[in-house]
């Protein structure tokens, strides 16, 4: 899009800090005082379109505002403490943008004949007429947007043009967001205008009009016809229209929990089909849960190795910091996963953070947890700790389900993994199949991990195999492996095949090289297993609302590989 990053050297609470654009949308959030309109007024500064040669020169939004953000929107200069000189940022653009990858601002006097000289924000690099502007269409939607109709004194109708497709695109997206079933008669957009900064626009029908229309009813509707004027640049310009930036304070204001929901989605999407960079304050914990939703969506589709600017959504939180002194900053942050997510929420509160952002995975013994883990460390190649718990107790599979069939939330909303053999029980299969295959959560390993890896050594080819390429022991021989098992594989129990793993692990010195070794005689059981696993998790990350598992990883040249998801 147009963004990439905010470089901050100097302004106010800000020092050297730095933050990361979503492509599309990002949510900038703090507790107050922690300057999130300033930013907002950083972001869209040096953006206007002022060229009398530029296609769009002129152009206005619906509401009748030129694109372009007004000084005193964004910024009230204090005579004391806004000092000349001590405001310096750099916006870090997209390719084609501007002439240059980059462009800062610092502040700088404005001087007049018989005034004391003023300070305003222009590019560090050009003094130069028209220099102050990248020619792109911004808009500015302050909180003086929201203000009750009911208690403002006389207003003037502003004309408005809209065609039948522009009013069904307005009314259709006012209805989703605020959750209206029906509008009587032929309805209608009007704005009223009651001062410069005062402008209430709303909805018409039959029984009710803009004059009974709520403050939240109103928001909707601004937003919904600043979003409307992009899409007619996009239309009318083609390629001449590189984008634009809608800048939006406070976007929660006024908005009861479904309608913030649904307008994040709303724009999200309109961002993505009409070419707007849209950046919007907010401290709202529905806000920020649904943006993350698209962040982990994304992590999980596109990976986590991915420059920061090129995701298309984005959270930044201002977090006030101490030096030893005492003074007070501000550091931005961007949040992306669910974990650190968590902690903005609980910092907003002045909370300690409670409770988990993870699933929790539970086996039936600590071998078959270190199997596990050994198999989807080696094939998801990520950090696992950043996306489950392993839970350190041992129960046997008939309590797990029993667990299950109750209800018991932790065992529902987790993970289970159950040994390779429980299927073949005629147990399972007369009381838990049904109970397991309708919970959704639990899987199966690939194997019995004992008797599947007794058995596959007990097989001289594949030993061969082992002792060539696996074993660090030379003396390990065939013989020295089965000294106290030298019977046929069905002659042996559950117990026998534990006390000759105990042996075998013991003897080789490492609890891995049993593990690599089936599994290089095993891949598709292996690749199937870590497709449902992986499948399963994110079902279960989803319903938890916490980070997925990343569905694009490396292979051992380096190169980015989908892992498939499994078939529902």
């Amino acid at each position: 899009m147009i963004i990439k990053s905010v470089e901050i050297e100097k302004f106010r609470a800000f020092e050297n800090a730095s933050f990361t654009l979503g492509k599309r949308i990002t949510a900038i959030s703090g507790r107050n005082a922690t300057q999130k309109t300033t930013v907002l007024g950083m972001i869209g500064q040096p953006f206007t379109i002022s060229a009398k040669d530029h296609p769009m020169y002129g152009c206005k939004t619906i509401d009748g505002y030129n694109f372009r953000s007004q000084f005193k929107d964004k910024f009230k200069i204090s005579p004391a403490h806004d000092i000349i000189g001590e405001h310096k940022w750099r916006l870090n653009l997209h390719n084609g943008i501007y002439e240059q990858n980059y462009y800062s601002v610092e502040s700088i006097a404005r001087r007049q004949s018989g005034h004391e000289p003023s300070l305003r924000f222009w590019n560090a690099e050009s003094r130069a007429k028209g220099a102050g502007y990248v020619q792109l269409p911004v808009y500015f939607l302050s909180l003086s947007r929201i203000f009750p109709i009911g208690e403002t004194g006389k207003t003037q109708a502003m004309p408005i043009t809209l065609t039948p497709e522009e009013l069904d695109y307005c009314i259709a997206n006012y209805r989703t967001i605020i959750s209206i079933q029906s509008i009587s008669g032929s309805p209608s957009i009007g704005i009223e205008k009651a001062t410069a900064a005062k402008t209430f626009a709303g909805v018409s029908d039959n029984t009710h009009d803009i004059f009974t229309n709520s403050a939240g009813e109103g928001n909707i509707t601004r937003i919904i016809l600043a979003v409307l004027s992009f899409k007619r640049l996009k239309e009318q310009y083609g390629r001449n229209y590189k984008g634009g930036i809608l800048l939006i304070d406070e976007l929660d204001a006024t908005l009861y929990g479904f309608s913030q929901e649904k307008l994040v989605d709303y724009l999200w999407q309109a961002a993505g089909d009409y070419k707007i960079q849209i950046v919007f304050t907010t401290h709202s914990p529905i806000i920020l849960k649904c943006v993350n939703k698209y962040q982990r969506k994304e992590r999980q589709d596109r990976g986590i190795d991915l420059p920061p600017f090129a995701y298309d959504s984005s959270i930044v939180y201002l977090e006030p910091q101490y030096d030893g002194e005492g003074k007070r900053t501000i550091m931005p942050k961007n949040v992306s996963t669910s974990a650190e997510l968590n902690q903005v929420l609980n910092d907003i509160n002045l909370s300690v953070p409670i409770g988990s952002s993870k699933i929790n995975i539970y086996c039936e013994d600590a071998r078959a947890v270190s199997f596990l883990q050994h198999i989807l460390s080696s094939n998801l190649h990520v950090n696992l700790d950043l996306y489950m718990s392993f839970v350190d107790i041992n129960l046997g599979w008939p309590n797990y389900v029993q667990l299950v069939e109750k209800g018991i939330p932790e065992f529902k909303n987790n993970m289970i993994v159950l040994d390779g053999d429980v299927q073949q029980m005629d147990e399972y299969a007369a009381k838990a199949a049904r109970t397991v295959q309708n919970a959704g959560n639990i899987i199966f390993l690939p194997l019995v991990i004992e008797k599947g890896i007794f058995a596959l050594l007990k097989n001289h080819e594949a030993f061969l195999r082992f002792q060539e390429a696996f074993s660090r022991v030379p003396g390990f021989t065939y013989d020295v492996c089965f000294n106290s098992w030298p019977l046929d594989v069905s002659s042996y129990n559950t117990n026998d095949f534990k006390k000759w793993y105990s042996y075998a692990e013991s003897t080789l010195g490492d609890t891995t090289i049993l593990f690599d070794f089936w599994c290089s005689e095993h891949q598709d059981n292996i690749s199937t297993f870590v497709e449902r696993f992986v499948d399963v998790f994110n079902r279960l990350a989803e319903r938890n609302s916490v980070d997925a598992i990343p569905t694009i990883t490396h292979n051992d040249n380096g190169e980015n590989v989908a892992i498939p998801q499994a078939e529902v």
